[in-house]
């Protein structure tokens, strides 16, 4: 037999930059067990030095190599090569027939790899037979021994065989009795994180975008990755290189075309470039561009063979070609001329058009065929807009142009309503402008609906929305026009307060939205249903359509849009309402971490001053005020709804009436004085100046005109603020009796508002008898208890009382006297005193019932009721005093 170079039977060195990839490895120890291992990659995958690694990884086991060339088409000389290998492993015994001098006959092939395979089976170890490059085996006889050898080949062998092409086996056969294990170019594909770490062996230390944006270039494909390594280590500037880098670069079109493009024959060549125009490519579209009958048996042979193309998705039957390739072949289309480009994607376009709107009209943009997008958009726009393809429709009506836009009536509504997602309202109204100056004389339902959306919500929040369409006992028919007729008789309603109608109607919005996979106006109708919550003071509403519109609105990726931003101001004032003041804080803080360009002004203004009264409410209460203030000034002259200006400025004048600044609280005042004029909450502010300066029974008049008189209130929850006031005046007027009627007023209005925190800004009578009266509240005693622990300015604070006087404070809400805590102590009544002076002192209180209200704001004691509900707080009449 022929002498053996040894470069041929040696196991190739690794390169410096090698990476260990284990998951590879895995696959490969699991193929032991199956008559053949087939690693199969076009040119480039890393196979060889995959496997050079993987033998290289441990010596319990010996590994013949053989790589081959086109002279292993003799016969001879290839068995020569594997003899050779498998007598180089060490744990080939020096007997072993392999040793001997091997007789070769041309017609005698299946009897030598019998004999071979009756030798491999005496040796006294595995070993592992890798058999490289066997794509270059091509000779009938060459190749049928292999196909003997696999089939008779000992279970002690594990034979791999590596290539660019399947290798003519038996392999559907080996498949089917899952006695074949298989590596292809999607699992030799390198992963992100196996891509950061050659390219950190290979010297680069790109940041994370950087490594991202190459693997989604490269496809992971090992070539692709070293190639860009190299232009990487000499270009000035990374990022430019990288926004560059495609198969059409130097390097790689010279590896692709000499390694890959090059051993195919014309017609596959060609069929592989015009079917790169689309990624991934189904079929149906690939007949189409090519003109070919067998264009699904030519991309199953393509990647079953070559790998150059892998399916996209189980039972799709779609495909996607290499990327780096892909790049390469469009580019060599252009070159080709553009027509002939512009008419492939005008010829995708027209396919897509009943698969998917998206991708029709990418394609559509490319043909630079203004017709045939101006076409497409009139049937999709809507479409579009509702499932949240913003960014689709944008491009497509660029490349119409701005002047074709405002031109035609449907493409200027499309362009507003897509304005309107960004939050340029001004960029909006304009095109809803040039809309109504092409406006056609015979107008289409669908057009009139989509012109009546993009007016309600180009008048902004002092507009006047026009009536909605579909005031008719009739629907336009289908999902899509149903669903904007709703939305614009919700907001209809909206705007003339029938929240209960506009309810009823996002709700049907939000089922549509759902039944037909409507993202976009999902996250728009729950936002709306949270604006119709919050405007009716429904808290608990609030939060879980607001919560939820964020969780939708973060799957699809606009967690930065002005739509996120309005459901993160109204989820986090509806923490902070509910005196969940550490998640109102948290939420605000997230939404105003977003940047002034992904939120609208009102949401920014909404976000800083929650988040400013939230850190009031945690204790720091100059930072609080000062952020509220700026909030304000932030804001400016800006225009908003009067609800969102009554809650904010209400938010920084209790905050500074609190702090006592009085100009401060003046100042907000006159601002929201001349934004809404006259409201219930105006005079609720000027309330709480009369009464803070002892003017009580001014302060009750105008009170009683919020909760009796015809004025207009904004807030629900002013009717809660009204009766706490009035609580306080009838405290202090020594009316018990009213004051606790005012209270359970109090209670009642502020229960199916779920709002605690105006109990916690309301004076330390109210909340005095808030203990008192606990137990007789009804149905809104869940309420008061939680109004007692929801203090402002810190949470529990264990360690302020020693352990026996937070035994002592513990039992002072009870009936026991002084007397008789210090005989269920077994202490003297002294002891007793002492332990209470000092749980006075540190509270900073005069009396027990105020100890006691104290220690709820603190969360010293917990919220259970008395031994006996309704009963006297102890400390009125105790026998015992201090």
């Amino acid at each position: 037999m022929p002498l053996v170079p040894s470069v041929k039977i040696t196991v190739p060195q690794i390169p410096p930059e090698f990476v260990v990839r284990a998951r590879l490895d895995g696959e490969l120890d699991a193929g032991e067990t199956a008559d053949l291992s087939l690693v199969c990659a076009p040119a480039g995958y890393g196979k060889t030095v995959l496997l050079a690694g993987w033998s290289r990884s441990t010596t319990a086991i010996d590994t013949a190599w053989v790589g081959i060339d086109p002279d292993d088409n003799e016969p001879s000389r290839l068995w020569a090569s594997v003899v050779a290998a498998i007598a180089g492993c060490p744990s080939v015994p020096p007997d072993s027939r392999i040793h001997a001098r091997w007789s070769w006959r041309p017609d005698q092939i299946p009897e030598f790899v019998a004999e071979l395979a009756e030798t491999l089976a005496a040796l006294p170890r595995p070993i592992r037979l890798i058999v490289d490059d066997v794509h270059e085996l091509v000779d009938p006889d060459a190749l049928h021994g292999i196909r003997i050898l696999t089939r008779i080949k000992p279970a002690t062998v594990h034979l791999v065989l590596a290539g660019r092409l399947d290798p003519p086996l038996s392999l559907p056969r080996l498949r089917l009795g899952g006695r074949l294990r298989e590596l292809r170019a999607e699992q030799l594909s390198f992963t992100r994180q196996e891509a950061t770490a050659l390219l950190g062996n290979s010297g680069l230390d790109l940041t994370p975008p950087q490594v991202e944006a190459l693997h989604l270039r490269t496809g992971g494909w090992a070539a692709g990755l070293r190639l860009a390594a190299l232009g990487i280590e000499k270009a000035a500037d990374r990022d430019a290189f990288l926004t560059q880098f495609s198969g059409d670069e130097s390097s790689v079109a010279d590896y692709l075309v000499g390694e890959i493009l090059s051993g195919l024959p014309d017609d596959v060549q060609d069929f592989l470039r015009v079917i790169s125009i689309s990624n991934p490519i189904p079929t149906g579209l690939a007949a189409e561009l090519s003109g070919r009958d067998d264009a699904g048996s030519m991309l199953d042979r393509l990647e079953h063979q070559t790998s150059l193309v892998a399916a996209s998705g189980q039972g799709t039957g779609a495909f996607r070609v290499q990327e780096l390739l892909r790049t390469h072949l469009v580019a060599d289309l252009r070159r080709q001329g553009d027509r002939r480009l512009a008419d492939l994607h005008a010829v995708a376009a027209r396919w897509w058009a009943s698969q998917d709107r998206g991708s029709s009209l990418e394609h559509a943009a490319q043909s630079r065929g203004t017709a045939l997008t101006t076409d497409l958009l009139h049937r999709f726009a809507v479409p579009l807009l509702l499932v949240g393809d913003h960014r689709t429709l944008r491009h497509a009506l660029s490349t119409v142009g701005a002047a074709a836009t405002a031109s035609d009536s449907w493409l200027a509504l499309a362009s507003s309503l897509g304005h309107l997602e960004t939050g340029e309202l001004p960029a909006a109204r304009d095109d809803l402008h040039a809309a109504r100056a092409s406006w056609p004389a015979q107008v289409p339902v669908e057009l009139e609906v989509l012109r009546t959306v993009a007016e309600q919500f180009c008048a902004g929040p002092r507009g006047t929305a026009p009536a909605a369409i579909a005031d008719l006992d009739d629907l336009p028919a289908g999902p899509e026009l149903e669903a904007l007729a709703r939305l614009t008789r919700g907001n209809a309603r909206l705007g003339h307060r029938d929240r209960a109608g506009a309810r009823a109607e996002f709700d049907a919005v939000l089922d549509l939205s759902r039944r037909h996979g409507f993202d976009y106006l999902r996250v728009l109708s729950l936002g709306l249903l949270g604006v119709v919550a919050v405007g009716s003071g429904d808290l608990p509403t609030t939060r879980a359509v607001c919560s939820e519109a964020l969780v939708a609105a973060d799957e699809q990726g606009w967690g930065d849009t002005p739509l996120a931003a309005a459901a993160t101001a109204m989820l986090a004032y509806a923490e902070l309402m509910c005196c969940e003041t550490a998640d109102a804080a948290r939420v605000a803080a997230r939404g105003i971490a977003r940047g002034p360009d992904a939120t609208a002004s009102p949401s920014r203004f909404a976000l800083q001053a929650v988040h400013g009264a939230a850190v009031f409410d945690l204790g720091d209460h100059s930072g609080g005020l000062a952020e509220l203030q700026q909030a304000r000034s932030d804001f400016g002259a800006e225009e908003t709804g009067a609800e969102l200006c009554a809650a904010m400025a209400l938010l920084e004048f209790r905050v500074a009436l609190l702090l006592g600044h009085p100009a401060a609280a003046h100042s907000a005042l006159a601002w929201l004085a001349e934004r809404t004029g006259d409201t219930g909450e105006l005079l609720m502010m000027r309330a709480w100046v009369e009464s803070a300066g002892g003017h009580r029974e001014r302060a009750r008049t105008l009170v009683r005109a919020v909760l009796e008189g015809p004025v207009r209130t904004l807030l629900p929850a002013t009717a809660v603020d009204a009766w706490l006031l009035e609580t306080s005046i009838a405290l202090a007027a020594g009316e018990r009796p009213a004051a606790r009627h005012a209270l359970r007023n109090a209670l009642a209005a502020a229960e199916p508002l779920d709002t605690i925190r105006p109990f916690a800004l309301a004076e330390p009578g109210v909340r005095e008898l808030l203990v008192h009266q606990r137990g007789s509240f009804g149905a809104g005693e869940d309420v008061a208890n939680r109004a007692l622990t929801a203090g402002l300015g810190g949470g529990p604070q264990p360690e302020l009382l020693s352990g026996r006087e937070t035994t002592v404070l513990e039992l002072l809400p009870t009936l026991l006297s002084l007397d008789d805590i210090a005989a269920d102590l077994t202490v003297s009544v002294n002891t007793v005193k002492s332990h209470v002076r000092s749980i006075y002192a540190k509270l900073g209180v005069s009396s027990r019932r105020l100890a006691v209200v104290a220690a709820h704001e603190r969360g010293l004691i917990g919220s259970a009721g008395p031994a006996r509900a309704g009963a006297p707080l102890a400390g009125s009449g105790v026998r015992t005093r201090v």
